[in-house]
């Protein structure tokens, strides 16, 4: 009997513990390795368009970067970020459909984003490597220190754009008003979306990976609109980083500041 009101007391203390725990570590800061994939009108196929721009994925069309961010947690499910990354975007009309025009451009950015997180399978704060009740069995790993979710946000693209002379040389179609070569262009709104996972590896430390779309408001992010082009260029990024939690309730032990 003695044993069974031990294995309960200890099984209501890992649960206080445990549902409360997220709120001494709310905030995360982290460095992101962004790698970018550009679709648009310079290195596509035929006809595309939103949904079928991932057919026009290629090697050659990725580009690195950097850049970090600081988030912070409204609760276990709830999450806000913000972002601030710099890198690269450029392809090239070589082996792509249109490679008789022989286009290419290269752009670097710099977007600074606001996203909000759902997680679907929740960050758990517990103690990942040790059970309080399993000290009779030895220490195990008790809990996968895994986590997924989904992310919605809004930004802003600064970006600087160059272009080959086979692009500066083009003749729009006969009777076009429309300018389809502008690399004067710096100024974009951004709408990222997708989803991520996180893994803890370390007690603070945790290692991300998150892949999402970036729907842009322009279609010059390549310096190049076609006549019959549809629709505004995007680019996606597989975003690798590094989490660091923040002792946030030590920060703040001894202010009167609460969230």
């Amino acid at each position: 009997m003695r044993s069974v009101s031990i294995i309960l007391l200890g099984m209501i203390i890992n649960l206080h513990l445990f549902g409360q725990s997220w709120k001494q570590n709310r905030i995360d800061i982290n460095i992101n390795l962004p790698i970018n994939h550009y679709f648009g009108d310079v290195g596509n196929s035929a006809g595309s368009g939103f949904v079928t721009s991932i057919k026009d994925f290629r090697l050659r069309a990725l580009r690195g970067g950097f850049g970090g961010g600081i988030s912070f947690k409204i609760n276990s499910f709830i999450t806000t970020q913000a972002t601030v990354n710099t890198g690269f975007l450029g392809n090239t009309d070589d082996g792509a459909y249109y490679s008789s025009r022989g286009y290419r451009f290269s752009t670097f950015g710099s977007e600074i984003a606001a996203k909000g997180l759902y997680f679907i399978i929740p960050e758990s704060n517990q103690n990942y490597y040790y059970s309080i009740m399993d000290l009779r069995g030895g220490l195990r790993h008790i809990n996968k220190p895994f986590s997924l979710y989904v992310f919605l946000g809004v930004g802003g693209l600064f970006f600087n754009t160059s272009v080959n002379d086979a692009m500066l040389s083009r003749v729009p179609p006969d009777g076009s008003t429309k300018k389809e070569i502008d690399d004067s262009k710096h100024i974009s709104l951004i709408i990222p979306f997708g989803i991520g996972c996180k893994y803890e590896f370390l007690p603070r430390f945790q290692f991300g990976a998150e892949l999402g779309a970036k729907y842009s408001t322009t279609d010059y992010l390549d310096g190049f609109s076609s006549v019959n082009s549809k629709f505004n260029d995007m680019y996606y990024t597989l975003n690798l980083s590094i989490y660091y939690k923040i002792p946030y309730h030590k920060l703040l032990k001894k202010s009167f500041w609460r969230f």
